[in-house]
Parts: structure tokens; sequence; C-alpha cells
């Protein structure tokens, strides 16, 4: 009996692989070590900053969410308001829905069990 044997080293799928476990860390070794700051300087011509007060921070950080979130309320709220529908809590109950029921509700469905032997997926032992 005789088998075949290839060579382990001398692949060339096995070369990309050994090259690439070396390459890819050191690739990211070398980005890691070059990123440092700028050191430059501001230009002369520029002026520095005044530093905003406590109400820029208040309105950029509560001030416009708040107001973002009001208006998608309204505007979600608006169709339901424009067909006079009542949004509070104390409003009569709407009647139930079913979607994709029997047309005739729930007595077409007791009107159904009788037809229960008749075939289909119902099918017993």
């Amino acid at each position: 009996m005789t088998t075949k044997s290839l060579s382990v080293t001398s692949s060339p799928v096995r070369a990309l692989r050994s090259s690439l476990r070396l390459s890819v860390p050191l690739a990211v070794t070398t980005a890691v070590l070059m990123a440092t700051p700028a050191m430059a300087d501001l230009p002369e011509a520029w002026e520095t900053p005044e530093t905003a007060g406590f109400l820029d921070h208040f309105i950029l950080i509560a001030a416009v969410p708040v107001g973002v979130a009001l208006v998608i309320a309204l505007l979600t709220l608006l169709p339901a308001l424009a067909r006079g529908e009542k949004l509070s809590g104390h409003a009569a109950p709407v009647a139930d829905e079913w979607f994709g029921g029997p047309r005739g509700g729930k007595a077409e469905i007791t009107a159904a069990g009788a037809a229960k032997d008749s075939g289909g997926a119902s099918g017993t032992w």
C-alpha cells in the first residue's frame, strides 16, 4: 500500500497563510506606533473661540432632543385628531377587529366544527 504525501512546507497556500500571520500584526503595530498627534500651531490669523456657556450646552443636549420628540409625537397624533378620535383614557372602548378572520364572525367558526371530518390537514388516526 502506497500513500501520496504532499510537501506541507512547499504549499503556496501555507506560505500565504504564514505571511499573513506575520504581516497583519506587524501592520497593526506599525499603524498604532505611527499615529501621533499633530504638532502644528494655530495660524496667527485665527482667533481663539470663546467658551460656550451653560445655556448653550443645555439647549444642545436637552432642549433640542425634547423638541424633536414633541414634533414627532405631534405628527403622529395629528391624523387621529383630524379624524375626530378621542385620545383620552376615558374614551369609549374600540370594538374588537379580527384581521384575516372569517367574515361571518364567531358563528362561522362553530359551523365549521361540524365539518371537522371532511378532510384536509385535520386528519386523525
